[in-house]
């Protein structure tokens, strides 16, 4: 018997992680996934293991991004031939870290869990002066500027979005974009966290791609490396314990907590400026990894 009920207390504090994490212009399960495998067990509910939340996380942001896919798409700023282009390289990585995630030992999950948000911390903040982060700013920082652009397409690819504006761009280090995609997707597979992390600065700096349109893109080829990176996970936890096995009384929390979250976070985003998102992000990325490091080695000595 389902004690749909349980999970109750995950409806408002998702409201509230993710509200918290799109304000800083990151993943909510950047937040939420950490939270469940962290806190559920000082907690008197039931436990999920580290496969099931990173499943719950990847299901459950998904959402999110359909939202922000048809909003974007409704403005006319997603580019879809490079959107198409990264999402050729995401979902068959992510799928195959997914598969990794499944049927991996918890142990090792939350190993690899501190590990890669450890390493995320140090990259963001060796990259934190650069940060594009937020899509509402106007023009990118002069440190952006500065970056040399690199293998420049000869094609001009043109955005006219739905209010009139247009963005003329020639997209830059093509190889590159790919190579952080495969990355990002690796480690959301793995952790439902990275992708946004990475894709959407790197489209800016390195692409050359208008923040508006490299923000709109990025979502997209998020929806789609997300989709197949939650059916991927749920569909392996159905296969060795049947449907019962997918935490559905967590689901039906956490999906709407995440959609409300995301509408309310959006709207708060640019309250801060992107150098202090930027570090903020860090600290929580660093205390996150710590403790999962600090978890996980605790585990091996015992």
């Amino acid at each position: 018997m389902i004690e749909w009920l349980v999970y109750w207390f995950m409806f408002p504090a998702c409201i509230g992680i993710v509200s918290f994490a799109m304000m800083l212009g990151i993943d909510g399960t950047a937040i939420l996934t950490p939270s469940v495998i962290l806190l559920f067990p000082l907690l008197s509910v039931p436990t999920v293991s580290p496969a099931q939340a990173v499943t719950v996380g990847l299901f459950t942001e998904f959402f999110g991004f359909l939202s922000g896919v048809l909003g974007y798409r409704t403005q006319g700023l997603i580019d879809y031939k490079v959107g198409i282009r990264l999402a050729a390289f995401a979902v068959p990585t992510i799928v195959a870290a997914s598969l990794l995630a499944q049927f991996s030992p918890a142990l090792f999950l939350k190993l690899a869990f501190g590990v890669l948000m450890v390493g995320l911390a140090v990259y963001l903040s060796v990259t934190a002066k650069t940060t594009v982060r937020d899509s509402h700013l106007s023009a990118v920082p002069p440190s952006v500027e500065s970056i040399p652009r690199k293998n420049e397409s000869d094609d001009e690819t043109v955005i006219r979005t739905a209010s009139g504006d247009e963005y003329r761009y020639r997209v830059c280090d093509r190889t590159r974009g790919e190579l952080v995609c495969a990355v990002g997707s690796a480690f959301e597979g793995m952790i439902s966290v990275g992708l946004g992390e990475l894709v959407m600065p790197d489209l800016v700096r390195r692409c050359k791609i208008p923040i508006s349109v490299s923000a709109a893109t990025s979502v997209f080829v998020m929806a789609v490396a997300v989709f197949a990176g939650s059916v991927t996970g749920m569909l392996s936890l159905a296969a060795r314990g049947g449907a019962s096995s997918l935490p559905w009384n967590l689901l039906l929390f956490t999906v709407p907590g995440a959609v409300i979250g995301g509408q309310v976070g959006s709207r708060a985003q640019g309250v801060l400026s992107s150098l202090t998102m930027e570090r903020l992000i860090v600290v929580i990325f660093a205390i996150i990894g710590v403790s999962f490091l600090y978890v996980s080695t605790t585990g091996l000595v015992r």
